[in-house]
């Protein structure tokens, strides 16, 4: 596990126990996905590695903590949120930001095959 992912997973399990409501995870994700994309030198892989730290984190809440499932398509939409309005450099890189959300929903779909939520997941994100 990488740190950032470390870092989304554990300010998600907080603000998930103090009851804070979806707008606010929004704007959380969000605002730890600029931050983190600022403060690092961006490149391509730089954003992805990023936006896929924090749908991770997202779906460890969710098979660990048994959070709720929305909480991953909120974080997703969310990240990638925050590389498109990050404007700049990095908001070139939203394809690929994209593309790694939605490898590791697809990851999550094989892995657990036999929970439904995950492919039903991985089939919104391939409409976005």
């Amino acid at each position: 596990m990488r740190a950032f992912e470390n870092t989304v997973r554990s300010e998600l399990s907080w603000l998930l126990r103090a009851g804070v409501p979806p707008r606010g995870l929004r704007i959380s994700v969000r605002e730890l996905v600029v931050a983190h994309i600022t403060h690092e030198p961006t490149g391509p892989r730089d954003v992805e590695d990023a936006v896929e730290a924090a749908v991770r984190a997202a779906c460890r809440l969710v098979r660990e903590l048994d959070a709720p499932d929305e909480i991953v398509e909120m974080v997703c939409r969310a990240a990638l949120e925050a590389v498109r309005g990050h404007g700049g450099e990095s908001a070139r890189f939203l394809g690929g930001a994209t593309s790694a959300a939605s490898d590791v929903v697809d990851e999550m779909a094989r892995e657990h095959a036999e929970e439904p939520i995950w492919s039903w997941l991985s089939r919104r994100l391939e409409r976005w």
